[in-house]
């Protein structure tokens, strides 16, 4: 694709999210880019405001978003962009790029030296970052500096670290047309890090291999926590694997243990500490004087010992203390790309012991996502008067999925695409997870942000009983989360933009203008819970099949609203964060207080609590049959596959097997007999197998992973 073709994609994209979520182009551009670059340890996830302002000696501040304070590595960031409305690539030149990290610097010295904060309406989220700044300066570590542009450099510009900033290191980062057009062709999620150990004065790491397969390779190491800490020092949370990074929070008790042993007894490090688990595309391994040393990785990623990692760097820079002398052990595995997508998430979840993760928490390939990924290619929504097409609501169960089946179609079938998949139908699995919170009553957790919420809506999908499997714990609960869930989500959603648009209407009047995702999702759980108080519930079938809702509903939302963000806006004495304030179920309590106004018109929206009861019993009998019948499938895939047969082939199988177990697999080896195989149970049985043979070594051959991928 070339760079035209590219910005005219852009372009779309852009005018479409500024519709959708009613925002002007330049920060649709933003939140565009940002929701692309969430998972990326470089960025995270965007807390989206406009500002613009004065300072002292006239100097002009700017800032269109911020990411919060990384506890695992000290950095904060501040988001600006440039969007230009030119039908033809146009050129970001260096002093295009030096006004605006100006003014973004400005912003940070403003708020650090003069006391920004006193200057911003508490209701701004751009008081939320200058009160970061100023109270936390002593935490931050480094600034990066994110400049979001459709044009494109003259030259590569990546990174480049240039001075500081109120004392703290400054480092900027230019997201031109062609980086981004790279990242959405390639649908990468992170840009990997090349590391050569030489640049940081090291001749290479100890290592001695430990384990070879087809697709790794495993070594342990003896590796020097000054190189470790100038590693991390450097490269931040981007050596944090992403999962990792969002499921573990810096443990003071952690932080104070390593402290005292490299205070006190320095060359015990290596005896008393567990070390630390990494993984690598790519590792350069040499020979030195008959010694293998390690001197170059790609996609370094620490998938265990996140904590260590950072205590150690937080012991040499803020307590002081030498390194010299303490030395740390590695696990360290080389994972070839193709894999590792598969097994990183894998090897995090079994290093981490310190500190559980749960499987839910490795959640991309999780069989929720599957499984309502493909609820939503075949649920039509109600059909609308006058539409010839009946339309369908996306799910995107990883980053980027949608504009990747769509970019490279031809016009015709990308026109056919848009019909099926308006942009306007679009949830991804962040999104999801507020939809369900609201639902749930927890608006508070919505206010967390995107990634913590996703963190506490995967809780229910961990098995809390540990002699249940995880296969077994899912298809227990699996019936609940079928094509009754999907249509109550999506309802959820439409909610969930109407009021969007109420809250954007009321700017001028009682809008005061910041904080709309969080009052969006504090009137939603309120009105979901006034209802529950009468013994009604919503009636989010009626809003599935209107795919909207009435003018009664849109009137009792606006006033509900109205007092929602009183109570948002007035955090109580000895609080002043309107966004932290927010993230207390505390700030939930007050607002359940409230009294919704409108009930007159309840009988127009609302079921009694017993038919919708019935509505969810009969939902989850249908959401057994329907995974009865995917359950079947999927055996039969691996039947016409030819798994099956290549199974009774392998040498081991007999070991492995009871004898009713392979008089079984022999009637799933071909279509006649697996004719015979007829009962939920057998099925669930063959897949046990399956997965019992593949922990024991069994490769299936290619077809049946690609039928399994699908």
């Amino acid at each position: 694709m070339d760079d035209k073709t590219f910005l005219d994609e852009l372009r779309q994209i852009v005018i479409r999210r500024a519709t959708v979520m009613h925002l002007v182009d330049t920060m649709a551009f933003v939140s565009e880019v940002a929701e692309r670059l969430e998972d990326d340890p470089v960025f995270g996830e965007l807390v989206p405001l406009e500002f613009s302002g004065t300072g002292s000696r006239n100097r002009q501040l700017r800032v269109h978003g911020f990411t919060r304070l990384d506890e695992s590595d000290g950095t904060i960031g501040l988001v600006i962009g440039k969007w230009s409305d030119a039908d033809e690539p146009g050129t970001l030149t260096t002093q295009s790029v030096n006004q605006l990290t100006g003014w973004l610097e400005s912003f940070v010295a403003e708020a650090i030296e003069s006391k920004l904060s006193e200057r911003i309406a508490e209701v701004n989220s751009a008081y939320e970052l200058a009160c970061q700044l100023q109270d936390q300066g002593k935490r931050i570590n480094r600034i990066r500096l994110h400049v979001f542009s459709n044009q494109s450099l003259s030259q590569k510009f990546k990174e480049e670290q240039f001075g500081t900033v109120a004392g703290i290191p400054i480092e900027r980062h230019i997201w031109d047309l062609q980086r981004l057009k790279a990242t959405y062709e390639s649908s990468r999620e992170r840009e990997a890090v090349q590391i050569s150990l030489a640049e940081f004065g090291s001749n290479g790491i100890p290592c001695l291999e430990a384990a070879r397969t087809d697709s790794l390779r495993s070594f342990l190491c003896v590796m020097d926590a000054t190189l470790l800490a100038d590693l991390f020092e450097h490269y931040g949370s981007r050596l944090l694997e992403g999962n990792v990074r969002s499921f573990l929070g810096m443990k003071g008790g952690v932080n104070k243990g390593i402290r005292s042993t490299i205070q006190d007894s320095p060359s015990l490090f290596f005896a008393y500490n567990n070390g630390i688990a990494a993984t690598a595309a790519n590792l350069t391994v040499q020979n030195v004087d008959g010694r293998h040393l390690l001197t170059g990785m790609i996609d370094f990623q620490i998938v265990n010992g996140g904590q260590t990692t950072a205590s150690i760097l937080n012991a040499r820079k803020k307590d002081r203390l030498s390194l010299s002398g303490v030395t740390i052990q590695m696990k360290l595995t080389e994972v070839s790309r193709e894999d590792a997508h598969d097994l990183i998430p894998k090897i995090a979840q079994f290093a981490n012991t310190q500190n559980k993760i749960d499987p839910a928490d490795f959640f991309a390939n999780h069989p929720f996502h599957i499984k309502i990924a493909e609820i939503s290619r075949r649920l039509q929504v109600p059909a609308k008067a006058g539409a010839r097409i009946q339309s369908k609501w996306f799910y995107e169960r990883s980053r980027g999925q949608f504009q990747s089946e769509r970019l490279y179609l031809t016009k015709a079938k990308k026109d056919a695409f848009d019909l099926e998949y308006p942009t306007e139908q679009l949830i991804n699995k962040t999104e999801l997870a507020k939809y369900d919170s609201v639902w749930r009553e927890k608006p508070h957790w919505v206010s967390l942000a995107a990634q913590k919420n996703f963190t506490k809506f995967a809780d229910q999908f961990s098995n809390k009983n540990i002699e249940v499997s995880e296969r077994e714990f899912w298809d227990t609960i699996s019936p609940n989360y079928g094509e009754s869930y999907y249509r109550h989500m999506v309802s959820v959603a439409i909610l969930w933009r109407r009021v969007e648009i109420i809250v954007s209407a009321g700017r001028g009047g009682w809008y005061l203008g910041g904080y709309r995702p969080q009052i969006v999702a504090y009137s939603l759980s309120l009105l979901f819970h006034s209802l529950r108080c009468f013994g009604r519930q919503l009636n989010l079938s009626q809003v599935w099949a209107k795919q909207g809702i009435d003018s009664s509903l849109e009137d009792c939302l606006r006033n509900i609203a109205i007092e929602a963000q009183a109570v948002i806006l007035n955090p109580p004495a000895g609080m002043t964060n309107v966004g932290e304030w927010a993230k207390k179920e505390a700030c939930w309590e007050n607002v359940k207080q409230l009294t919704i106004h409108n009930s007159d018109h309840m009988e127009q929206w609302a079921v009694s609590k017993e038919e919708f009861n019935r509505t969810m019993a009969d939902g989850r009998k249908l959401g057994k049959q329907d995974d009865g019948i995917t359950l079947q499938k999927r055996v039969l895939q691996l039947t016409t596959s030819g798994y099956w047969s290549a199974l009774l082939k392998w040498t081991q199988v007999s070991a492995l097997l009871l004898p009713v177990e392979r008089t079984l697999v022999i009637k799933a080896s071909t279509t006649h007999g697996f004719m015979k195989v007829n009962v939920e149970k057998d099925w669930r049985k063959l897949l046990e197998i399956q997965h019992r043979c593949e922990e024991e070594g069994f490769r299936p051959p290619q077809v049946g992973i690609d039928l399994l991928a699908d």
